[in-house]
């Protein structure tokens, strides 16, 4: 079967299509639920890999989730794009075939099913799932609604001769700010399209959100309870969908990298959302740059640090965050790839995010609007139309229409943002810490050999993948186990045996002269030797074993 990425699938949908796709291609893909939402939806789990060449769990694994947020739809998609291409391309792609035979995928593509279903399937937007938080009823103020029964939540304008806003001199449609000497024109006062609940006929109250869980705000790092950082909920982990997400990561050791997908504005995040890039590790720091560095050439996504370039308050940071908690408590790398830029599409040039989405440039509101209309028609902003509101009289309805148009991509240009993003997932995961080993035997006398195991990783990555894990011993060390047959004896040498860690080719970026005309070398921490004597005939049996680099099993 083939998904036409044009469109935005409901969870029954997607589960039809991912078990759909595991029927079809049995012995590279199996999918289990790892949890239940709020609402008792399955959170599907996908596992892909060439069963013939050993199981899942004994080789290095690469992870992707995606929907984290109830409204970013882009990343459940992209993560069955994902799905969907490396079943396809096994037997064809050289690469995608390469890594489906030596290691693992593990993709979760919608953590909050509830909420995706809430916001495909209504004119409502919400931040994470549906459960009433932090009050069991709305807050007095406005309430988000489709008051005019168009199918879309969008935004109301009243003309008011105090207002803050009017319209530009550049198009009609959008509305400025007034500037702060401003007199003698028409002026607006801009809400959302709702209605005040209790509404006494003068205050006109912006209530806080009814839904207000921000998953990725959930995490055991650093969390912060909810009075100091909006939408963590009760405690960590507090919501099913999030402890399912954490829990399903925490039985699968063997990952070693991990891609979160979320939207938008077009870049590749990478941890710490609360610290300076001088608190992490040299080494760590330097990887994540070249990763992200590549997934900038393939994608054009820029690789930003959150705390330096993406906070949203400047004396403020966040916590809480996944990939936060998944380099620091898991120890991999793990970035948040954020899906689609509107304004890049509509060729605006974006340095600072937050300022911008914030508070955008006419000029560039204005190229965003001429490329509504010369891509999509026009189609995704609504004129301003005349409408008698209930509580506030007279009152125009329009505005842009958000959901495919600013925070995923339209139906259109949904299989570029997927193909871009699947690039780089393959490259990522082609940095895996890999395993090889050799056997030799050596006859020193009747009846007694030598053994000689040589370990090496062949991969981009260590096998304790960060230097934070080696730090903080997250990651067990290789070990090599000799199994003996029946009647033989071990005259030296330890059954099993502790290799440590073993770097691999990342040691490079760490520091140091790196001009080839200055570098001295770096000394052979990527390979082990261990010795045994055996005494006694018959075959031996050795079991390299990593938990990020896979197992390797010899006999001699």
């Amino acid at each position: 079967m083939k998904t036409t990425f044009d469109r935005y699938l409901r969870h029954e949908e997607l589960t039809r299509t991912l078990h759909a796709l595991a029927e079809e291609h049995p012995a590279l893909c199996r999918v289990e639920p790892v949890g239940r939402s709020v609402e008792g939806r399955e959170i599907w789990l996908a596992e892909l890999t060439n069963g013939e060449t050993g199981p899942a769990s004994e080789k290095p694994a690469f992870w992707v989730d995606g929907n984290t947020h109830a409204g970013e739809v882009t990343g459940s998609m992209a993560a069955l794009y994902l799905i969907e291409n490396l079943l396809e391309g096994y037997g064809k792609d050289p690469l995608v075939t390469r890594l489906l035979d030596e290691q693992t995928f593990y993709v979760l593509p919608r953590i909050s099913p509830d909420g995706a279903e809430h916001y495909l399937m209504t004119p409502h937007t919400l931040r994470s799932n549906p459960r009433p938080w932090p009050e069991p009823e709305p807050d007095p103020g406005l309430q988000p609604e489709d008051v005019d029964g168009d199918g879309n939540v969008l935004q109301m304008r009243v003309e008011d001769p105090n207002g803050e806003w009017r319209v530009s001199d550049g198009d009609e449609r959008l509305m400025v700010p007034r500037a702060p000497d401003e007199a003698g024109g028409t002026y607006y006062r801009l809400y959302k399209e709702g209605f005040f609940k209790d509404f006494d006929g003068f205050e006109r109250k912006i209530a806080r959100p009814f839904h207000g869980l921000d998953m990725n705000r959930q995490y055991p790092y650093r969390w912060r309870e909810d009075a100091d950082q909006g939408g963590a909920g009760p405690y960590p982990l507090s919501e099913p969908e999030s402890r399912s997400h954490v829990d399903a990561l925490l039985a699968r050791r063997n990952v070693f990298s991990i891609h979160s997908h979320h939207t938008f504005c077009g870049a590749i995040l990478r941890p710490y959302s609360d610290r300076d890039d001088k608190e992490m590790p040299d080494h760590d720091l330097a990887v994540y740059k070249a990763i992200g560095d590549r997934g900038t050439e393939l994608t054009g996504y820029p690789n930003i640090s959150v705390y330096h370039d993406f906070r949203y308050e400047e004396n403020k940071f966040i916590t809480g965050a996944f990939d936060d908690w998944a380099f620091d408590y898991y120890g991999v790398f793990a970035f948040t790839i954020e899906f689609w830029s509107l304004p890049a599409a509509a060729g605006v040039e974006v340095k600072d995010f937050i300022s911008f989405f914030r508070d955008p440039p006419e000029e560039a509101s204005l190229k965003m609007l001429a490329w509504n209309d010369g891509e999509l028609g026009g189609e995704g902003f609504s004129p301003w139309t005349p409408f008698d509101h209930p509580q506030l009289g007279r009152v125009e309805v329009g505005g842009w229409k958000t959901k495919f148009t600013h925070q995923n991509p339209p139906p259109a240009f949904l299989e570029a943002e997927c193909e871009k993003l699947y690039r780089f997932a393959l490259a990522h995961a082609s940095t895996a810490p890999r395993l090889e080993a050799e056997l030799r035997a050596e006859r020193l006398s009747p009846g007694v050999r030598r053994l000689e195991l040589r370990v090496e990783n062949t991969g981009y990555l260590p096998t304790n993948v960060t230097r934070l894990a080696a730090d903080k011993k997250l990651v067990k060390p290789v070990k090599a186990a000799l199994s003996l047959p029946a009647g033989a004896t071990l005259i030296s040498g330890e059954l099993e045996a502790d290799l440590g860690h073993l770097a691999g080719r990342s040691a490079l970026v760490g520091g140091g002269w790196k001009g080839p005309a200055f570098f001295q070398g770096l000394p052979s921490d990527y390979a082990r030797r261990q010795v045994w004597v055996v005494r006694g005939e018959g075959a031996v049996g050795v079991e390299v074993r990593s938990e990020k680099a896979g197992t390797v099993r010899l006999e001699g």
